[in-house]
């Protein structure tokens, strides 16, 4: 890139009359450049290598697709196939439910008793390493399903295999890419999971195969009208996982603790932990909800979009049987 120089001794001996066109064309010569040379974000195509912009909260609630439909099923015909056990001689997951409480790992939780009315459901479901000891007024204490990424076995071993064999746990379903839950013994995660499998009588291990994983992506792709997205642009939440699951495996789904990201634009909010299990802990405990949310927002790869997921959340509970409960939410029309 050439340097322009220019002698400001000369310009002293301009006059008014000519140093004024002067000045302005070096003003637009380095607006040039530093378009061509520096790009930025531009709505539309510029002299430079285009970079994505992840979309902001306002975006994401505008793109999302209306009206709103019902949730497409993986099969028509089985709607709970590509659930497979992870002993592949036993059988694939069939479950069903009339009621199910699925309870998220949100601080909201910690608001509400609502422990006993949880317990009441006939199917109550939870996610990753959320624990029950110790929080037993607010999130209950059964658990029918436990929905977890490939990352809990990997990041949060001890925790979980802990809840496995302390609950009166019947089904895990873990979550995760091909490369660490593949079958051929090089998935890391498959490989945990396997011994697990084989050391418990009480507890199924359930995992998704390669179609069920890519269903859930388009689905995501599908309800919120996004472009087709690199695989590590935005990564799916175990609560979407765990959304998806219920839709097919429960007749009437009662959600706690969930809300639906408005919160997060009231500065006089509740400033709820990320996780309830944390909010006693020194260093997790600082970490907020609505400040993960927007930190995710931010990033442009390898997040999550949780305001877009609540949204979809909310459109599907107009055609299937979902509640929002502690707090209490309804979709917007």
């Amino acid at each position: 890139m050439s340097i322009l120089y220019v002698d400001l001794r000369s310009l002293v001996k301009f006059n008014h009359k000519n140093r004024t066109p002067f000045l302005i064309g070096l003003v637009v010569g380095f607006t040039i450049c530093n378009f061509v040379y520096f790009p930025t974000y531009f709505p539309t195509t510029y002299l430079g290598e285009r970079r994505p912009r992840p979309p902001s909260y306002a975006t994401m609630y505008n793109i999302i697709a209306d009206p709103a439909k019902p949730l497409e099923p993986f099969n028509n015909t089985d709607p709970l196939s590509g659930y497979v056990n992870v002993l592949k001689d036993k059988a694939p997951f069939k479950r069903h439910c009339s009621v199910c409480a699925l309870v998220s790992t949100s601080g909201h939780v910690l608001n509400y008793m609502a422990g006993e009315e949880i317990d009441q459901a006939e199917c109550v479901i939870r996610m990753n390493h959320a624990p029950v000891d110790g929080f037993e007024k607010h999130v209950g204490t059964r658990t029918t399903v436990r929905v977890a990424t490939h990352k809990n076995f990997e990041e949060a071993w001890r925790q979980i295999t802990h809840i496995i064999s302390t609950e009166n746990l019947s089904n895990v379903f873990v979550w995760g890419p091909d490369r660490t839950m593949r079958t051929d013994g090089k998935g890391k995660t498959y490989n945990y999971l396997l011994s697990l499998a084989k050391a418990s009588t009480d507890v199924e291990f359930y995992m998704l195969t390669p179609e069920r994983m890519r269903y859930s992506h388009q689905l995501f792709d599908n309800e919120t009208g996004l472009p087709r997205r690199p695989e590590s642009d935005i990564y799916l939440s175990t609560g979407w996982f765990t959304m998806v699951l219920a839709t097919e495996m429960c007749d009437q789904i009662k959600v706690y603790g969930m809300s639906n990201g408005d919160n997060c634009r009231d500065p006089n909010a509740y400033p709820a932990a990320y996780h309830y299990f944390h909010h006693f802990l020194d260093f997790q405990g600082r970490r907020k909800e609505c400040d993960e949310y927007n930190r995710m927002e931010n990033m442009k790869t390898g997040a999550h979009r949780f305001f877009a997921e609540k949204k979809v959340f909310g459109r599907w509970s107009k055609y299937h049987n979902i509640t929002f409960h502690f707090p209490t939410w309804t979709p917007e029309e």
